[in-house]
């Protein structure tokens, strides 16, 4: 698929002042500054993170209050209920609170809803777990921000809530006890793009310090530390931005996991292509642990995927870890048959394919897989994806993943008539409506698309950091490079353009989509690899002069660390 390449500009005289004071390449000084690092204070804490650069948790407004009443419960040795959500970030989070709460003592449970009965959020079972356990506190993680109803159903019935999401919220807040949120646009916190695990720690950190301060050594024991690879779990598998708070809890998250004491953890990297002799990096996470934790979610009952995170015994731990292993193949298999039969509609109905916005819906289809097949859809086509299961009710339930230049949920709102429910973000939603309104959700959200939308917005786009030749490419490049990370949203592995390259040799195709070959420049060869690349680089032959995007990668398959070219991108020389 064409793309739209896009250079960030040279800004001289910064980069020159960034290049000297901290002693680094010219080229990774105009990298700070395309990550928005545009003076000398903030580039400092930028490449010398530490947790001390966390803020005082007590400024996120309604934590005081979380506070005093969470330590109330450890008290009085109430019984709290977890309620928590079916993806990583719910899982996660539900992980962290119910492991620090049981270590004082806390009589406490968890509730994970159903994704394929219940759907998302505080629900009709929630509430009946709660009463079932004689609950005094309920205690929501990544979600509850909407649920005004049954906030209003459980304070009827003696018991508080404490509200703990990271979701934009739809309307009036829940009547709760306490609702601590720093995506609310009354509130005035530093950074609103916490996952809802992030949130649970801050909350953590909140409830140590003030257990600390009023000398309660029945906390003494507890190192929220130790709990870092739950939050760079949740933080990376929720795609959040990867800045200010969220970089420091992926850093030393990441290193936490690395060597992580949770028996289900380690069991669970056992079972994935990581290397064991390495650092964790991001694409570990979003590669390979945190699909197979999500596959428990989408098809079975999420709350195994908790009692993984938590259980303190071996046999369990690998007893849950082959479970998900099976599971996590049933997913991809199911995926691949529901993508293919997506693509299949697409491509042979122009009335579909045709349009700025795909919608396909069809019976039967497996709810929990519908989100990673709008996902795949908008990374083949470029457009904005909608992907419904209907069932037996007649009720179309669906996901929706767009593109940079169409704002989905802004789209959703104005449709919200047709819809029974909606809610998410700019890039990803969930909705659902009755099966007989979908040809007129297609028509309204089109006729939307094709207000705001202009043919050529729909391009992928590769924003360009600097252009170099094959010769600067070496160790001290590389080194600069891992410098910026850990790697994610907002925050992208640098992406370089070298010109003028000639392809030697034939390109050799690999593997189910993949290709390499090998380029030179003045005398300097390398070889490149493209991943998923095979039809964007099919006419591509020996003798070629081209200009290639690419990213610097360090592997280690050989057991010698080599530098590799991964291309995002080619084009023929123009001269």
């Amino acid at each position: 698929m064409k793309k739209r390449w896009i250079i960030y500009p040279i800004r001289e005289a910064l980069r020159d002042q960034i290049s000297q004071s901290f002693e680094i390449s010219r080229v990774s000084a105009q990298i700070l500054i395309n990550r928005g690092l545009d003076n000398v204070d903030v580039v400092q804490k930028f490449l010398n993170l530490n947790l001390n650069n966390l803020y005082d948790p007590f400024i996120l407004e309604g934590i005081t209050q979380a506070v005093e009443r969470i330590l109330l419960a450890v008290k009085r040795k109430e019984t709290v209920l977890i309620h928590g959500d079916y993806d990583v970030d719910g899982i996660t989070s539900t992980a962290i609170m119910y492991v620090i709460l049981r270590s004082v003592g806390v009589p406490v449970y968890y509730y994970i809803p159903n994704r394929l009965v219940e759907g998302y959020g505080l629900g009709e079972e929630g509430i009946q777990a709660a009463l079932n356990h004689g609950a005094s506190l309920v205690i929501t993680v990544d979600c509850g921000i909407n649920a005004v109803n049954e906030v209003n159903r459980l304070k009827a019935n003696g018991i508080d809530v404490i509200i703990t999401d990271h979701h934009v919220s739809s309307g009036d807040l829940p009547d709760a006890w306490s609702v601590v949120n720093p995506n609310l646009p009354e509130r005035n916190y530093p950074f609103k793009e916490l996952a809802g695990v992030g949130v649970c720690f801050k909350l953590l950190h909140a409830l140590l310090k003030k257990a600390r301060q009023d000398k309660l050594t029945l906390f003494d024991h507890v190192d929220l530390r130790e709990h870092l690879d739950l939050v760079a779990l949740g933080t990376i598998a929720d795609m959040m931005p990867l800045v200010d708070e969220n970089r420091v809890f992926v850093l030393y998250g990441l290193r936490q996991l690395s060597n992580t004491s949770k028996i289900g953890l380690q069991k669970l990297k056992e079972k994935t292509a990581i290397p064991q002799n390495r650092p964790m990096k991001t694409t570990d996470v979003s590669f390979f642990i945190a699909p197979r934790i999500n596959a428990i979610g989408r098809l079975k009952e999420a709350d195994l995927a908790v009692e993984l995170m938590i259980t303190d015994d071996p046999a369990e731990a690998q007893y849950l870890t082959d479970m998900m292993e099976k599971v996590n193949r049933e997913r991809q298999k199911l995926e691949e048959e529901v993508f293919l039969q997506a693509k299949d509609m697409i491509e042979n109905t122009p009335e579909i394919r045709d349009r700025k916005i795909l919608l396909v819906a069809k019976r039967d289809w497996a709810v929990g897989i519908v989100s990673i097949v709008a996902a795949r859809l908008t990374r083949e086509y470029f457009k904005p994806a909608i992907v419904f299961t209907i069932g037996d009710d007649n009720i179309a339930r669906g996901s929706a993943r767009s593109v940079t230049c169409f704002n989905l949920l802004d789209g959703l709102s104005k449709c919200d008539e047709l819809l029974l429910e909606y809610g998410g973000h700019s890039f990803a939603a969930g909705l659902s409506l009755k099966a007989e309104n979908i040809d007129a959700l297609t028509k309204r959200i089109n006729a939307i698309a094709d207000a705001e939308l202009i043919n050529n917005e729909l391009l992928p786009e590769v924003y360009i950091d600097y252009t170099i030749n094959l010769a600067d490419i070496g160790d001290q490049l590389m080194k600069e490079t891992e410098m910026l990370a850990p790697f994610g949203q907002k925050n992208n592995r640098p992406v370089f353009l070298s010109e003028n390259l000639m392809v030697q040799g034939i390109p050799r195709f690999f593997g189910r989509n993949h290709v390499k070959f090998i380029v030179e420049d003045d005398g300097i060869i390398q070889e490149v690899i493209g991943f998923n690349m095979q039809e964007d680089l099919r006419d591509l032959a020996k003798g070629d002069i081209v200009d290639i995007v690419y990213s610097l990668h360090l592997t280690e398959y050989t057991g010698i660390p080599t530098i590799q070219l991964q291309i995002l991108d080619a084009r023929i020389h123009k001269n």
